[in-house]
């Protein structure tokens, strides 16, 4: 039985939060921005969103920076390129009352339009924005990689051509290394009927991505630029560290996410926007009222899991969610990648540009059971080829002389000769390979698969007459 007298239950007092927040930097003014964990007021916000971007600037200027350089901005018309592209002009354009490192920009748009078959191009919208500051503007179409002026002479002009047999697709050494007649197509041809080629999205993204990087790279070399910005935002950068390591490419990790490296010596490539996440690069452009370039992707419109990296893009943005930190904290342990030691930096992969073992192929065997096919070398002007060529010439390098191929080449003018391909390739590129039927390969691709051979030809030939690490020590 109850007693009346027992003492009443007392409820601690629950403690209501103030709807309204202060901004954690100014302590004075109402914050109507959440960041993370963090509140700011609007000016506040764009004082840290500059601050951010200004102290990696800082660094690339200590550490690699050079008296009277000439820098390229990597301009896709998107947010993040949009906001770079106004706080370099701010830094520039400050730098001009002092002491000016930089003595000419460049900005660099790529028109990705002709991969959709799209008529309108998006060079004018985007020199329209370059157009308000001083800067020189280039607008280039992806299709232009298949252009011989962006290799490394200028002047190569040969594509590369492999083939498979669909017949016989479990046995990638087994492969048709006839050549077609050639249709004369012009380059956005070439372009759509390389995608056409992959069934896979995930392997068209990364061709897609390799081809204008390859584009960037060279039109940076070709206006004597030294530098290359990049507007890969923290987001992107923790998207790329996952979906690449899905791909196989963890060898190539620190080079594709870093804020500056210059593994490509001429030229170094910065990232300035490493620091900030989608959200705040959104709300930076919606204050200052900056229009920017719909850019249409392989993967717009379709579902999660039409490619690796758009489902781990929708992954980490959902977790970025619910748990704010997600993003950052991806993006700084990406950041204390290093190369390996092992890496030569003479092997690169002939389509990516990226770093592969130097027992390349012998680590394909052991975790895989399929191989990439040869390849052939032809010109753009080739007409027509036989598979008697292949059964009379040399299988390694050879020009087609008069005796087995006078139907189809004249040897004054033309070179036709079997490019070996499997030990110039990074496992990622061989297994993108997997989805192809018959595809022409860019002039850049040709050529530094021709330089490779060359030097590996070379090293075998003097092989005999080196000496070894391990013989060096006893």
């Amino acid at each position: 039985m109850c007693s009346i007298e027992d003492s009443p239950i007392i409820f601690d007092e629950v403690k209501i939060k103030p709807e309204v927040k202060i901004c954690i930097k100014c302590k004075t003014s109402t914050a109507t921005i959440l960041i993370r964990h963090s509140t700011y007021c609007k000016p506040c916000f764009q004082h840290v969103f500059v601050g951010k971007f200004r102290k990696n600037m800082e660094k690339y200027k200590t550490s690699n920076s050079k008296i009277d350089e000439k820098v390229m901005i990597g301009l896709s018309g998107g947010p993040s390129s949009r906001a770079m592209l106004h706080l370099l002009s701010e830094i520039f354009s400050h730098e001009l009352s002092k002491k000016q490192s930089f003595t000419e920009v460049w900005v660099c748009h790529i028109d990705e339009n002709s991969i959709f078959n799209l008529k309108d191009s998006t060079i004018n919208q985007v020199e329209q924005i370059v157009q308000k500051y001083n800067s020189l503007f280039i607008g280039l179409r992806i299709e232009d990689i298949y252009s011989d002026e962006f290799t490394s002479n200028m002047e190569f002009g040969q594509v590369l051509k492999i083939s498979i047999d669909k017949s016989k697709q479990q046995e990638f050494n087994e492969f048709n290394a006839t050549i077609r007649q050639n249709k004369e197509l012009s380059n956005k041809e070439k372009l759509q009927s390389l995608l056409e080629c992959i069934s896979n999205l995930t392997s068209k993204e990364d061709f897609v991505w390799y081809l204008k990087l390859s584009l960037l790279i060279q039109t940076a070399r070709k206006k004597g630029c030294t530098r290359l910005f990049l507007g890969d935002c923290s987001t992107r950068l923790a998207t790329k560290i996952i979906s690449l390591t899905s791909k196989g490419r963890g060898s190539s990790l620190p080079i594709e996410i870093l804020g500056e490296n210059n593994y490509f010596g001429d030229v170094i490539i910065s990232r300035p926007m490493k620091d900030m996440i989608s959200k705040e690069i959104g709300l930076y452009n919606h204050y200052l009222g900056f229009e920017t370039v719909f850019i249409p992707s392989l993967t717009s419109l379709q579902p999660s899991k039409s490619s690796i990296e758009r489902l781990t893009e929708d992954f980490i943005v959902g977790l970025e969610r619910d748990y704010p930190s997600t993003v950052s904290t991806i993006a700084r342990t990406g950041s204390k990648l290093t190369i390996s030691n092992s890496i030569d930096d003479e092997n690169r992969c002939a389509l990516c540009l990226m770093p592969y073992r130097n027992e390349n192929k012998f680590f394909q065997n052991r975790i895989t059971l399929t191989k990439i096919p040869s390849s052939i070398s032809t010109t753009n002007d080739c007409n027509t080829a036989t598979n008697n060529c292949n059964d009379h010439c040399n299988p390694v390098t050879v020009s087609c002389s008069q005796s087995c191929c006078s139907d189809c080449i004249k040897p004054t003018k033309l070179d036709h000769q079997n490019i070996e391909i499997n030990n110039t390739l990074c496992h990622a590129c061989r297994v993108n390979m997997r989805d192809i039927n018959e595809i022409f390969l860019p002039p850049y691709v040709a050529e530094e698969a021709k330089r490779q051979n060359r030097r590996l030809d070379l090293r075998k030939n003097i092989e005999e007459f080196l000496i070894d690490d391990i013989d060096d020590d006893q």
